[in-house]
């Protein structure tokens, strides 16, 4: 297995979360029809229910006057398109609500976000993070201590001209705060992208000491055991994960193709 193939495997984990997570009733209407289409890209079918919610948040969307109430119903269906893969319409969503706010939007923000981390090109990924980045860069400039915020900015910046710029983020939170599980798995994600396997080690190894049901950290640290030569505790971390029933679909899917490969 090289790199690739598992900073592919890594790279899709929050889309796999996702398809296993959807129902599968297809869904039939002219206004959902790029949703539709989309699902059906990634054998997805979507629910009646699923359907009329949309449906009705979008009517009111398209009805409401009040402001407070339109942010909450486009953050709403922006949430759907999310979990769809149609992210160029809840981007949209998302800079409705900047319009609706007119100022920077950790709503907003967050949507970006999201359809960054779901992109599935590199084409994708730059144009909705930069989107992210100017949302969270003024954020952050108004509140530098939260952490949430500048994690998320950091990763956004991983993705710039400047990448360095992001690292150099994470490690100074990692400074204040040693156990700040998302600085760590960032980390750790990024050591596998750049092929520092025993570096990636050490990150996920902190986070299963810091909470041992954390099954995600086991997973990325079996890959870099893998990597690294140490089969045999990798092999152990994946039969962990596939025997617990605490892990999530997508991730005991992907422990047992990595098994496999063993």
């Amino acid at each position: 297995m090289n790199k690739a193939q598992i900073f592919l495997s890594v790279g899709a984990l929050s889309l796999v979360v996702i398809l296993y997570q959807l129902p599968r009733v297809v869904v039939e209407n002219d206004q959902l029809q790029e949703l539709t289409e989309t699902s059906e890209t990634h054998g997805l079918q979507i629910s009646e229910d699923v359907r009329s919610r949309m449906l009705e948040l979008r009517r009111l969307l398209e009805v409401e006057e009040n402001v407070d109430k339109k942010i909450n119903f486009a953050h709403s269906l922006a949430s759907y398109y999310l979990d769809y893969g149609v992210l160029d319409s809840a981007v949209s969503l998302g800079e409705e609500i900047e319009d609706l706010v007119a100022e920077p939007s950790e709503l907003a923000g967050n949507i970006f976000y999201k359809a960054f981390e779901r992109s599935q090109s590199q084409g994708e990924a730059k144009k909705y993070s930069e989107r992210a980045r100017e949302v969270f860069e003024k954020l952050v400039d108004k509140d530098p201590s939260n952490l949430v915020l500048k994690n998320k900015l950091a990763m956004t910046l991983v993705t710039s001209e400047n990448p360095m710029a992001g690292i150099a983020m994470l490690r100074e939170i990692l400074s204040k705060d040693p156990d700040n599980r998302q600085t760590i798995l960032n980390l750790g994600l990024l050591a596998i992208q750049s092929g520092q396997f025993d570096r990636a080690k050490e990150r996920f190894e902190k986070l299963v000491s810091l909470d041992s049901s954390d099954q995600e950290a086991k997973l990325y640290l079996a890959v870099s055991m893998i990597e690294i030569n140490e089969q045999s505790q990798a092999r152990l971390l994946l039969q962990e994960i596939l025997s617990s029933t605490d892990s999530i679909p997508a991730i005991k899917m992907m422990a047992s193709d990595y098994l496999e490969r063993l």
